[in-house]
């Protein structure tokens, strides 16, 4: 890693069952296009018409401020869909045999791009695009998916094709094909359900019969067709209706099944409460089909199993263990007692550090983050004194530069001490040199095989630092505050501007070299292991981003991967050590004692 720089077969059906309208809110208005059970489509606008085939279909094709997207759907034989192809501004994700892909790479749940993100709503899966007013919400069922429906929370003004048709034209002609239902047993269910409705449906009924029969046609014995449609229809009738509360007795469709103590609802939280956030986000627009905890108990989400415990019963979680309340966890900085899912925690004894350590950047704070780019960059300044620039240190008119194992004040080099009016530099081994200011910052830096920078800020000047260490005041949501004042929610906007003239090419987010790739995820799982040589330190410092860090700095190594493996694992070593916690020799432990500097 090169460090910052200085300074087909188609049936269609169409039935006019009244203009498909937008559901509106108190909060935003939204226009929905609906497919269900076994080809029935609600589109933006006009009618509602079925469609029987497994070809891949467009359900819906525009472009928003140059944004393209496109959604693809195919069914199977069963009628279910088989898969959903999503494409957002070309970034492509696949939701097929019960996974999702993003890219070609299976991902879990949570899952946050800078583009997209996808999450358990309710009993459904959301698709939720950052740059479109777009959602693509789905119900996987044994088989396929059941039901998918796709939201738009603004009035777009571009031209849209595919079977959602337009949201904001009267409706859409297409080509009709009756394709109808003679068996007796499908009549029976469809006349017996809609027996039920007429208090909501009124005259529309015969109409949605029909729909009804040539959703079930040649799908008798699937119920997860048919009560995908019945339940559509009980949604519109509202939880007012009759329907509302026999419809499973009368179509004998189970309720979906919950995880462990979880018990199904049909209009619940769609985000509920958990010992990680006792009080999700909500609004009137979250209520959905839902999965919830019994009244006065929330989900144990720190543990396997989706059981649900009360509120102060939940455990607190660090490094990926679990603490049950009144436990203790320790370190020679800090106290901490375990209280009803959270740590209570005393002062801080050690004094703040940020660490930049190639392009990976831990604030006074504790935010982590990766800068986007090789520049130059303000680390950290205090108002009304110098700044401080990583590899250079600028004191009022003096200037350190530090390179691979050399440091120079202007074009003099420092061999073993220097003490002016404004700073003394001197080394502190033959790995490291230390930098003490007249206003108090102390600068660490290591260098070599790589230079890292660890710098602790003046004690009295708390508020008054900026830079990309942040502004060390124990709050994290403002560390990325920009050269001009404005905090920012990601890292890139936050640190570019805090860069000094031009970037070269960015630093890649991912692998670029495949044997390097392979190394990384071999060498660096010893981050890890429950009982390797880091294994003293799991309790008291996460491996997690340490390894992720770790492939990333050593995929993205140029010709000396094991070095760039040592820095690496070298860094979580330095956080270790800085709690005391020692973890013996994981030089020689790592092969890494070729890289040992006394």
């Amino acid at each position: 890693f090169v460090l910052l720089f200085v300074i087909i077969i188609v049936t269609i059906s169409v039935l006019v069952l009244g203009t498909g309208e937008s559901i509106s809110t108190t909060e935003t208005q939204k226009y929905t296009c609906r497919t269900f059970g076994s080809g029935v489509v609600q589109p933006f606008n006009g009618s509602r018409f079925y469609v029987r085939s497994n070809c891949p279909f467009t359900l819906t094709r525009f472009t928003h401020n140059r944004v393209e997207c496109d959604i693809t759907i195919r069914r199977g034989a069963s009628g279910l869909l088989l898969q959903v192809e999503i494409i957002i501004n070309k970034i492509r994700t696949v939701v097929q045999n019960g996974s999702i892909q993003v890219e070609t790479r299976s991902v879990s749940l949570p899952y946050d791009h800078t583009y997209q993100h996808i999450f358990h709503y309710g009993i459904y899966t959301k698709l939720r695009s950052s740059l479109l007013p777009l959602s693509v919400t789905w119900h996987s069922v044994p088989g396929g998916i059941g039901t998918l429906w796709v939201d738009l929370e603004q009035e777009l003004s571009t031209d849209m094709t595919g079977l959602c048709g337009k949201h904001n034209v009267p409706g859409m002609t297409v080509i009709v094909l009756i394709c109808m239902c003679f068996l007796c047993r499908c009549l029976q269910e469809c006349r017996l359900f809609f027996s039920y409705t007429l208090d909501c449906l009124q005259a529309r009924t015969p109409q949605y019969i029909q729909l009804c029969e040539e959703n079930i046609y040649s799908h008798e014995n699937n119920k997860y067709i048919s009560c995908a449609f019945f339940k559509e229809v009980v949604q519109q009738c509202g939880n007012r209706s009759y329907v509302w509360h026999i419809w499973r007795a009368v179509t004998r469709c189970a309720p979906p099944s919950c995880p462990g103590d979880l018990l199904y609802v049909e209009q619940g939280a769609a985000f509920i409460p958990s010992c990680s956030n006792l009080n999700p986000r909500f609004s009137n627009q979250d209520l959905t089909s839902s999965c919830v905890c019994p009244m006065g108990k929330v989900l144990n989400d720190h543990a396997v199993g989706f059981r649900c415990v009360t509120a102060s019963s939940c455990p607190c979680v660090f490094a990926g263990r679990s603490y049950l309340t009144g436990d203790i966890r320790s370190t020679k900085c800090q106290l901490c007692v375990c209280g009803a899912g959270s740590w209570n925690c005393s002062e801080n004894f050690c004094p703040a550090r940020c660490l930049i350590e190639g392009p990976f950047v831990t604030t006074f704070d504790g935010k982590q983050y990766v800068v986007p780019g090789k520049c130059a960059y303000v680390a950290s300044q205090v108002k009304k004194f110098p700044t401080i620039s990583t590899f250079n240190i600028n004191q009022l008119m003096e200037m350190y530069t530090f390179s691979y194992n050399s440091v120079k004040l202007g074009g003099e080099e420092i061999t073993e001490l220097h003490q002016s009016d404004h700073a003394l530099v001197f080394w502190q081994s033959s790995m490291y040199v230390q930098v003490h200011t007249s206003f108090g910052m102390k600068i660490q830096v290591q260098m070599s095989p790589e230079i890292q920078l660890y710098i602790t800020p003046p004690r009295n000047h708390t508020g008054a630092i900026s830079g990309l260490c942040g502004n060390s005041n124990n709050d994290t949501t403002d560390d990325f505050t920009t050269s001009s004042g404005i905090i920012e929610n990601s890292p890139q906007p936050f640190a570019l501007s805090w860069s000094v003239g031009t970037c070269a090419v960015n630093i890649p987010p991912t692998c670029s070299n495949t044997d390097n790739e392979i190394f990384a995820d071999e060498k660096c799982s010893v981050l890890n292991n429950p009982t390797g040589i880091f294994a003293k330190c799991h309790s008291h410092i996460p491996t997690d981003q340490f390894h992720t860090e770790c492939i990333q700095r050593t995929c993205n190594c140029g010709s000396n991967v094991q070095q760039c493996l040592c820095v690496a694992l070298g860094s979580y070593a330095k956080a270790c050590a800085i709690l005391g916690v020692a973890v013996g020799d994981w030089r020689e432990a790592t092969n890494c004692s070729e890289f040992s500097f006394k």
